[in-house]
């Protein structure tokens, strides 16, 4: 399926300022349907909360295992600054970047002990 391609192989949203008009026009695909597939087969409220999703899932990931500052990681995610990530973060994990990678280091240390 073309999102899926998207998302896992091209990584579409780390594109900074990615809109809906141009997801659909990378895909092929008008922007009604892709906002119904959006909203109502996956699951999310809209736009915004589905490439939050994508870029945060990707940001976790490289948090817990690389020593990337988070501004970097913040940037390469897609985010324009730190300040709309560090919120975006917050408001999803109700945890800062840097508190998410302390916790993570931690959960790490314990595993290979």
């Amino acid at each position: 399926d073309r999102l899926n391609q998207a998302l896992a192989v091209d990584h579409v949203y780390r594109r900074e300022g990615l809109t809906l008009a141009d997801l659909a026009q990378a895909l092929g695909l008008a922007e009604a349907p892709l906002r119904t597939l959006i909203n109502q087969r996956l699951g999310f409220r809209n736009f915004n909360d589905f490439l939050h999703h994508h870029r945060l899932q990707e940001a976790m990931d490289r948090l817990g295992s690389e020593d990337l500052p988070i501004l970097s990681i913040a940037l390469e995610c897609g985010y324009g600054s730190i300040g709309p990530f560090n919120r975006a973060f917050k408001q999803r994990l109700g945890m800062t970047p840097s508190d998410y990678r302390a916790a993570a280091r931690v959960g790490r240390g314990r595993s290979q002990a």
